[in-house]
This record gives structure tokens, C-alpha cells and sequence, in this order.
């Protein structure tokens, strides 16, 4: 065991310590501006890096710059470690979202959000619209794809909360357009939507919604009813990001 953790480190444990070392190291910094102008951040290393994509401030210009250049470096493994850093606080929110209450499928199921991240980023088309998007989704679906196959059997009312994985604003969709477009599409009603963002985006327990013609039990199940229809559109492709990967 690591006597850096308190328990056996994960795949996004051990990535963390390998995108410290390589911005310790200083190596690798980008110059923002001669990659896109109208950036100012100016020459920045990997810490910075990460810290401005994970704010709101930069353009999807910007955004598509910084990953076309670090997708071109990642032959450099201090550079694909930089790059699996740099969207480890994303990968995180994913994996906790799907893991849910159940933890102990955590260390899988982080190696295979690792594994679906750098598959993408293999696979990159540096012209692709919407590439950091399209990372996320295809790590996202690759833990779900897990977590679909390798959870415990639940009790009746529970089930995959595929909804709390999707990755969030700035890195990838957000769970809100993707509900909506779920809807447009059919995959869910828009009482379902609604269920969704109630649980997922607002916090609000099951229980919370009772009344007196919907228990909270019935709440349940209408949304383990939700999450099934959306964890199988994800999964067959039926639904995505506009330009992400199906």
C-alpha cells in the first residue's frame, strides 16, 4: 500500500501524483497566446493551465486551442499526464456521480474513467468541434458502461445514477442540456427531465417530493425508471453531445 493514502490509490489517485510530478518538474508549459491570440493568460504551466479551464472565463476557442496542442504533445508522457491532470477534477465529479452510495466499486471504476479518457485522446481528431467535450463523454460512457455491468444487484427503487455522472460545466455537456435534449429526442418524458434535474441538479431526495397523490416511494421508482432510459440511450448512442461521439 501507498503511504501516501489511507487506502490503495485508484487510477485517478495515481494520475494526480503523476501530473504533480510533471508540473514540479516545470517542463511543461503552453504559450497561450501564440496558440490563439486573443488569449491573455500568457505562458502557463500545467497547475495554472488546469485552474483556467476549470473557471468559466475562457471561450470554447480557447478551450479546442489548449487541448488540440496538448493532444499533439501527448507522445510526451510528462504531457499525457499533464493533460489527464488537467481534466482530473472533471473525471472526479463523474466518478463520484456514478458510484453513488456504493464506494467499493470506486477503484474499477476510476481506472476505467482513465482508460475511456485516454482512448479519446488517442482517437482525437485535433479539427473536431468540441473536443474536451467529447473526452469527457467518452470517458463518461465508459464508466457508465462499468458501472451498468458491475454494480450490485440494487434494491428495488435505487438504481445506476447515470444522471449524477454526467460530466459538468465547463469541461463537458451539463447535465441540464443533456436532459433537455433527452427530451427532444424521446428518451424521457419531460416529467422525467424534470425528475432528474429535481434529484440530481437541485439535491432535492425523493422523499422531498411526497405528496399526498405521489409518495416518495413511488418518486423512486420513477426515477430509477428515469435513470435506466437514460443510462441506455447514453450507451447505444442514441443520445450525446451535438458533435460529440455516438
Amino acid at each position: 500500500m501507498n503511504d501516501d493514502f489511507e487506502v490503495e490509490p485508484t487510477a485517478l489517485d495515481l494520475a494526480a501524483v503523476a501530473f504533480d510530478e510533471a508540473a514540479d518538474s516545470g517542463r511543461y508549459r503552453l504559450d497561450l497566446p501564440q496558440m490563439q491570440p486573443d488569449i491573455p493568460a500568457g505562458r502557463i504551466g500545467l497547475r495554472d493551465l488546469r485552474a483556467l479551464l476549470a473557471g468559466s472565463t475562457p471561450r470554447g476557442v480557447w478551450r479546442a486551442a489548449v487541448w488540440r496542442e496538448m493532444a499533439c504533445r501527448q507522445g510526451d508522457e510528462g504531457w499525457l499526464s499533464g493533460a489527464v491532470g488537467v481534466a482530473l477534477p472533471a473525471l472526479r465529479r463523474v466518478a463520484a456521480g456514478l458510484a453513488g452510495d456504493d464506494p467499493t466499486i470506486r477503484p474499477d471504476l476510476d481506472g476505467e474513467l482513465v482508460t475511456g479518457f485516454l482512448m479519446a485522446l488517442r482517437r482525437l481528431a485535433p479539427e473536431a468541434p468540441l473536443l474536451e467535450v467529447w473526452l469527457l463523454w467518452t470517458a463518461y460512457r465508459t464508466g457508465l458502461a462499468y458501472a451498468a455491468v458491475h454494480c450490485p444487484l440494487l434494491p428495488i427503487g435505487t438504481c445506476v445514477p447515470a444522471s449524477a455522472g454526467v460530466p459538468p460545466r465547463p469541461w463537458g455537456t451539463g447535465l441540464r442540456p443533456l436532459l433537455r435534449a433527452a427530451a427532444r429526442a424521446g428518451v424521457l418524458v419531460a416529467g422525467e427531465a424534470e425528475l432528474l434535474w429535481a434529484v440530481r441538479g437541485e439535491g432535492r431526495a425523493p422523499a422531498e417530493l411526497s405528496t399526498e397523490q405521489v409518495p416518495g416511494e413511488e418518486w423512486a421508482l420513477r426515477l430509477c425508471a428515469a435513470e435506466l432510459a437514460l443510462m441506455n440511450a447514453v450507451l447505444s448512442g442514441r443520445l450525446a453531445p451535438a458533435g460529440g461521439d455516438r
